[in-house]
């Protein structure tokens, strides 16, 4: 109950309430595990259970005071609490490794979020050692390299960053539902976005007689910008969508032409590459990445994938964030912006190894 008064008067922006709440939810959900704990007829399964809540609301503790103002300190001691019981069922002899196992995530969540305490207070060393932590825990959490990116110093003490090839699905999946319901207003209307016009242009100006197209696949189609593009100027082409985020997915699904048709033939809701090899050899016309291989980062699946289902001739017209390191010896690389850079030389090395040409760089 507590929790769900904090996330409407969250809502309402009415902080000083909805940090109190979250206050109670954690008294509340504390004292409920530490009795589960301390009970003679203990039920592991279930003091699990209000463990995580307990955990979960710590982290609403933190993040809601944040945004009441309260002190950076008191903050990041409702985290430290969390993490101290956290730390003593890991250390815990008599408890089964799946368990222990169990609590990896939420320690990932607390160290990120004392990261963030740190980070909005300016302390960047402070903020990098708890990111750096939850990155030991798990080398693939989106949010602790984005984090480390965005706070990186050029020290190259450990260099972690150089070795991140991608991220975690999940953090980008979630990145993107949290998105989706402002993404056109805030990247299109505002910061005048053209990654679809950008891909359509060069679609365009590979394909030498638009007719010939029957099948194009948008991977990452978001809301159905390029689709719609498509759609709209090509009525016979079948446009197949997919996109990592279930929100993205569903608002593509809607999306109708200027004649009230649906934009896509289908929209698959799960990875890129494994969508592509769902299709058979040579049966792709086309296919379209507007701003989604910032986000694989590692695109050699995706671009073996491409090369099998598209027929001879066939087009891959994408966007990539420009990266010109030259003592960088991938050409790819975690950017301070939380997107991947690739480099011109490991664009072209890579699609020479799946069998591609590279017709053009803009």
């Amino acid at each position: 109950v507590d929790e769900y008064r904090g996330a409407t008067l969250r809502k309402m922006k009415r902080t000083d309430l909805a940090y109190q709440s979250y206050q109670n939810a954690m008294a509340k959900s504390k004292r409920q595990y530490l009795d589960c704990k301390e009970g003679t007829d203990q039920n592991v399964s279930e003091c699990i259970v209000l463990m995580n809540k307990f955990i979960n609301a710590s982290i609403l503790v933190a993040a809601s005071g944040r945004e009441a103002g309260i002190d950076f300190d008191e903050q990041l001691a409702y985290l430290v609490e969390a993490e101290s019981l956290i730390l003593c069922i890991k250390l815990s002899s008599d408890v089964d490794e799946l368990i222990r196992e169990a609590f990896r995530d939420q320690l990932v969540d607390l160290y990120n979020n004392m990261g963030i305490v740190e980070k909005k207070r300016g302390r960047t060393v402070e903020a990098r050692q708890f990111f750096r932590r939850a990155v030991e825990l798990n080398p693939k959490d989106g949010h602790a390299l984005v984090q480390l990116a965005s706070t990186e110093d050029n020290s190259n003490e450990d260099d972690i960053l150089s070795n991140v090839k991608e991220l975690d699905p999940g953090y980008v999946s979630a990145l993107f539902d949290g998105y989706s319901s402002r993404f056109e207003t805030e990247l299109v209307d505002v910061l005048q976005y053209k990654g679809h016009i950008l891909v359509y242009e060069a679609i365009q100006l590979q394909v030498k007689v638009a007719s010939s197209l029957r099948r194009i696949v948008d991977l990452g189609c978001g809301t159905g910008l390029l689709g719609e593009l498509v759609a709209n100027e090509m009525p016979w082409v079948e446009v197949y969508g997919v996109d990592l985020s279930q929100r993205m997915a569903d608002i593509s699904r809607e999306r109708k032409t200027v004649n009230g048709t649906s934009i896509y033939k289908t929209v698959y809701n799960g990875d890129a590459g494994a969508y592509l090899s769902t299709f058979d050899k040579q049966s792709v016309d086309c296919i379209g990445a507007s701003d989604v291989f910032i986000y694989i980062g590692e695109i050699s699946t995706v671009l073996e994938e491409s090369f099998k289902c598209l027929v001879n001739g066939g087009i891959l017209a994408f966007t990539v964030e420009s990266y010109n390191d030259a003592t960088s010896e991938s050409g790819l690389r975690l950017l301070s912006a939380g997107r991947f850079g690739h480099s011109r030389r490991y664009i072209e090395t890579t699609a020479k190894l799946k069998g591609f040409e590279l017709l053009s760089w803009k």
